[in-house]
């Protein structure tokens, strides 16, 4: 985990990273909206469990949340779900049936705290109302992003995250080759199925958000991008037409393990 730091007056970002030998970092954050009834947006994983409470507490004193919105049930989004539902006694875990139903696999989900939504579905927070709107590019059927009215921000799960360079508060501090590249491998990636797709009917995909218009997007595996919907629907609008991302092999392994140890 890193230090917490602002997005905007009344949001906090919270977040960590994961090192990728030979190609960069990929950004992990969760988020603290802080609304008139508290809302944190997932809980990092499960290895930063630990820092990821001290951390949180530094934020926001978990017994004063009022809602948990998981955006979709990828370990790297409920490593520290358990935990936070323990210490927050008053919150809500707001989340999509599936997702549910899944964790409830892993751990005893409290069943009578839970909140399920679907796309459009919204909840009022006191102050503001976030409506849960499913992003262009998902890895995970159960994803639902999160538009904040109040601050015109979208929280976009997966979506329009990118492998960087070097570690950053803010996208836009990333050069512009970087970051395209960065998305583009990490939406290759992480959603193989866009390939499949022609580009003019992706492209209608990303009307939603191009019509929204937020002026913040933040994304779990991005820097905090203000002012740059345009730039980084331009850069996804691109990925059907690239050439699909091929993982690693055991040869790239025996490589990267021989560098760690010499």
């Amino acid at each position: 985990m890193e230090k917490a730091f602002a997005f905007t007056p009344d949001i906090e970002v919270l977040p960590s990273h994961v090192p990728l030998p030979g190609m960069g970092y990929l950004p992990v954050n969760a988020f603290v909206i802080k609304a008139e009834d508290p809302v944190l947006v997932d809980t990092g994983t499960g290895r930063d469990s630990d820092d990821f409470m001290k951390t949180l507490r530094m934020v926001v004193d978990p017994q004063d949340l009022k809602w948990v919105w998981i955006t979709h049930d990828d370990s790297d989004h409920t490593g520290s779900i358990q935990k936070i539902m323990e210490a927050a006694p008053k919150a809500r875990l707001a989340a999509n049936a599936l997702a549910v139903m899944r964790m409830n696999a892993t751990w005893p989900v409290p069943m009578d705290r839970v909140y399920w939504l679907n796309h459009g579905d919204s909840i009022s927070v006191g102050d503001r109302k976030l409506t849960a709107i499913r992003p262009p590019l998902f890895d995970n059927p159960t994803t639902i992003g999160i538009y904040d009215d109040k601050s015109d921000v979208f929280f976009s799960a997966d979506c329009f995250g990118a492998i960087i360079p070097t570690l950053a508060q803010d996208a836009d501090a990333l050069k512009e080759d970087e970051l395209a590249q960065g998305m583009i491998s990490w939406a290759s990636g992480d959603c193989p199925w866009v390939h499949a797709i022609p580009p003019d009917v992706f492209a209608r995909q990303l009307d939603t958000l191009r019509q929204l218009a937020p002026k913040g997007i933040l994304s779990a595996h991005l820097p905090p991008a203000s002012e740059m919907t345009a730039k980084l629907l331009a850069t996804l609008a691109l990925v059907p037409a690239t050439k699909p991302f091929i993982a690693p092999n055991q040869a790239v392994l025996a490589q990267m393990l021989t560098q760690t140890q010499s």
